[in-house]
């Protein structure tokens, strides 16, 4: 299954997500917390199914392969939160949380303490920042109550997947190829290659091009850029591929995606 090292330029995010969304496998760095208010959502976290209920609450810890996913029934009524930290705000209020994670990420809503369900309810995106802040403080530090944590070094962090991933994190802006990775991490051009084949399970043009289109995405829902300046920002080297790419990931044109993201999604 295609997964992909998720690209953010924020270190703090709230959505509010009004239909249950369809995400490919990814991870990054930072902490992910999803809240049903309404309706449920589907997900896989380090390779294990969950439907996540009205009440529920999952958090998803640094460097944990994720995913959302839809069944054949579209699920109507949908209102959940998706507040994600990076390690440069977390670490702020908490300790360094890079080699953890939970042993069952996923809260029932019975667990949920009643400053955190008051704290899913008054959230929101359309607040200020420093609101935001207060809730999530909150909100994250009665979630780190109620999970169990393992200290365990995960995977990724010493697989060569998870360094090339990293790498295309770092300068997927730049004109970047499996030459210039092999140089960088010291390997063959030929093993990158296998490394995406055999690993990533996708080619590197293909998984580059979702990179890009994943952080020009967040500037099409964050920015009034003009389409020109958000396909240069995001790495690509012309409009039309920018329009071809996109349109292939995300089943619209750039201009489409902007227009329709407010009809569904409310993000800060």
């Amino acid at each position: 299954m295609n997964q992909f090292y998720e690209v953010r330029k924020s270190e703090f995010s709230v959505k509010n997500n009004l239909y249950e969304v369809a995400y490919s496998p990814h991870i990054h760095m930072d902490i992910e917390i999803l809240h049903m208010r309404k309706g449920s959502q589907h997900l896989r976290i380090d390779g294990k199914s969950y439907l996540l209920k009205q009440g529920e609450t999952a958090v998803i810890f640094p460097n944990i392969v994720h995913e959302y996913y839809k069944e054949n029934i579209s699920v109507s009524g949908v209102d959940e939160m998706l507040i994600i930290c990076s390690k440069k705000f977390y670490g702020r209020f908490f300790p360094d949380m890079t080699d953890s994670f939970p042993l069952n990420p996923i809260i029932a809503k019975e667990e949920l303490s009643p400053d955190a369900k008051y704290a899913f309810e008054s959230i929101s995106s359309s607040l200020s920042k420093n609101l935001q802040i207060a809730w999530t403080v909150i909100i994250l530090s009665r979630i780190l109550e109620s999970v169990n944590l393992s200290q365990e070094i995960h995977a990724p962090i010493e697989d060569i997947s998870f360094k090339i991933m990293k790498y295309i994190e770092e300068h997927f802006t730049e004109p970047i190829t499996l030459e210039s990775i092999a140089n960088e991490l010291c390997v063959a051009e030929t093993y990158v290659s296998r490394v995406f084949s055999k690993k990533i399970k996708m080619n590197f043009r293909k998984y580059l091009g979702i990179v890009r289109a994943e952080y020009a995405a967040n500037l099409l829902r964050m920015t009034d850029d003009k389409i020109i300046t958000v396909a240069e920002n995001s790495g690509f080297q012309s409009v039309s591929t920018f329009n071809r790419v996109f349109h292939d990931i995300y089943g619209m044109s750039p201009r489409d995606f902007r227009s329709n993201i407010t009809k569904y999604t409310r993000a800060n």
